[in-house]
């Protein structure tokens, strides 16, 4: 069973390398390659492709309840998302059109928007249920959004809660819309600083496992960390120089992270990248790497 339950992430920022990574019950990892659409490492390691275009994150609708919806073709629903599996396939993968999104415990989609607007942008969260009804998660969380840097990150745990991140912070949502500090300021005490930006850690996309730990893509500190429910943080997963993480996604005890060539710098083009995972014992694999030419297995 996938350690975050009936809750999967997607994150995160925008202009920036794909964050989308997700792992169904089968241990089937997936995840979006800007360049290449998305794809999937099947459980005995062949890498397939699943669609020819992906996006900056991804969702794991695992019950299908937007399974048959047409984002690109209604009026009444959002056109920025986009099932990228066949009609009435489940589970159903879902990815953005410029937000974090996530599916809560409850079925309905979760994303970040633009406050009563409902556009993807980075200081609310939307709600979208199967049936097209639209609502805001809640309207004050714009004022705690603007003075924490804007939301970079959204997934959902196993206690039903939506964890946010921000460029130095982790914040916890219920779906009445209450919100509450998991940590604000984030720190990473053994940081390889990859910019020159103030907002250091500079968090991106997170997963959450089932004892509640959170790990998070530290991009900025160019590592995975993980904050336990009593806030201690540790860096789990480092990568080496130019790489640094973006997205992450739990299976069971394994941590897959999606990492990217350069991913704090917004001039880099194709952003190559690789999934790693991190095993309970320490050690490393590297299932896949994309580099600049046609995807292919990485053994």
């Amino acid at each position: 069973m996938i350690a975050v339950f009936w809750c999967f992430l997607a994150s995160i920022g925008f202009a920036h390398p794909s964050s989308g990574i997700v792992v169904d019950e089968q241990g089937q990892v997936f995840f979006s390659d800007l360049t290449r659409g998305l794809l999937k490492i099947e459980s005995d390691g062949k890498l397939t492709s699943v669609h020819k275009e992906g996006g900056h994150w991804l969702a794991l609708d695992p019950q299908g309840s937007f399974a048959r919806m047409q984002f690109a073709m209604s009026d009444r629903w959002p056109r920025w998302f986009k099932r990228r599996t066949p009609e009435g396939a489940r589970p159903a993968l879902i990815t953005d059109g410029g937000s974090p999104l996530a599916i809560g415990r409850d079925g309905n989609l979760y994303y970040v928007c633009e406050d009563e607007k409902m556009i993807p942008g980075g200081l609310q969260i939307g709600r979208l249920s199967p049936d097209g009804k639209l609502a805001l998660l809640n309207p004050q969380l714009r004022a705690t959004s603007e003075k924490l840097g804007g939301i970079k990150g959204l997934a959902c745990g196993p206690d039903g809660l939506f964890y946010i991140t921000y460029p130095k912070a982790i914040l916890k949502v219920s779906l009445q819309g209450e919100v509450t500090t998991l940590l604000d300021p984030v720190r990473v005490d053994d940081c390889d600083p990859r910019t020159t930006s103030r907002d250091l850690p500079r968090l991106r996309g997170l997963a959450i496992d089932a004892q509640n730990n959170v790990y998070a893509a530290a991009t900025g500190c160019a590592c995975v960390i993980k904050i336990t429910p009593d806030a201690k943080v540790t860096a789990v997963l480092k990568a080496e120089t130019p790489w640094a993480p973006c997205g992450v996604a739990v299976h069971g005890n394994d941590v897959y992270a999606l990492e990217h060539i350069n991913p704090n710098s917004e001039a880099h083009e194709d952003w190559p990248l690789r999934v790693r995972k991190l095993k309970p014992d320490g050690n490393v694999v590297t299932l896949a790497r994309m580099d600049l030419d046609p995807p292919r297995q990485q053994r």
